[in-house]
């Protein structure tokens, strides 16, 4: 070992042994889960089923060019870049270039998310490293693998993901035009508050309603009935579990018409009341 310069060892006593630096730790990840969307039905078809929630979804694509659709944003995914959805972020995917996919997903909970805000709405090129790390991830999960192995590579792997967001650029990119989707849900959140039907969008875009659904069905893989309703419901979710507004705010607010007709519909589509829901779910970590 060589020696240390003697100024360095010229250190203070301490006026405190029991306080130092480093108090805080990066949070870890935790209930990891990991799986595989081989076709573009089985990616639009799972997503129709997809709820609000408090985990973080990781989106990796591996082969096939898409648009993810997140809250009112549209963007453009193509392979070799990831994605990450934060906590009650509504998504859907459409435009997928090929009906056969490789998109790898790994969903998580972490609280606090704040060190993850910068990675929000934002895809990101994939580096090698953050690359080896998808790998060494995988690698782990078809072994015996310790939770706690998985843990460590899934944190190193978010903080790869940072600095490759830093690389890849600041702004948002260009949002894709004329997209269906993404026309949808801007007037879906320009209308919160109200009932909206399918006869609503289809004159707001200029399009008759058998059209609209025809067009909408090639595009998301869903009818678009299912879609708006899935669309509210997520939103309820998200308000039931991040604002104090009452169950009738909240059946207005996510546009159902009536406390009734809200309560009816989402313990149909969730297996809930509003109400046991917003007691029971965990909060959201970010």
């Amino acid at each position: 070992m060589k020696p240390i310069d003697k100024s360095l060892l010229e250190l203070e006593e301490p006026e405190d042994y029991f306080q130092g630096v480093g108090k805080r730790k990066l949070p870890t990840p935790t209930e990891l889960l990991l799986f595989f969307r081989p076709t573009r039905e089985k990616l639009q078809q799972e997503a129709l089923q997809n709820r609000s929630h408090h985990r973080f979804v990781l989106a990796f694509n591996l082969k096939s060019k898409g648009h993810v659709h997140v809250d009112h944003l549209s963007l453009n995914f193509h392979p070799g870049q990831a994605l990450l959805i934060h906590p009650y972020q509504f998504h859907h995917f459409s435009q997928l270039e090929s009906p056969s996919l490789q998109w790898l997903f790994c969903t998580f909970e972490l609280e606090p998310g704040t060190f993850l805000e910068p990675l929000r709405n934002r895809v990101v090129d994939i580096s090698d490293k953050t690359q080896k790390l998808i790998e060494q991830l995988l690698q782990e999960w078809h072994q015996e693998y310790q939770p706690e192995a998985l843990q460590a590579i899934l944190l190193h792997l978010l903080l790869s993901l940072k600095l490759d967001r830093q690389k890849t650029g600041s702004d948002l990119p260009p949002e894709p035009r004329d997209n269906l989707l993404r026309s949808i849900n801007r007037l879906l959140a320009e209308w919160r508050g109200r009932t909206v039907t399918v006869a609503d969008l289809a004159d707001a875009l200029g399009l008759s309603e058998s059209r609209l659904r025809a067009v909408f069905k090639e595009t998301a893989g869903i009818p678009l009935g299912s879609y708006i309703q899935n669309y509210r419901i997520n939103r309820s979710m998200s308000l039931l579990r991040t604002s104090t507004l009452s169950i009738t705010d909240v059946a207005e607010e996510a546009g159902f018409g009536s406390p009734q007709a809200f309560s009816r519909i989402f313990k149909k589509e969730t297996g809930q009341t509003p109400r046991s829901y917003r007691i029971n779910q965990p909060c959201c970590g970010g």
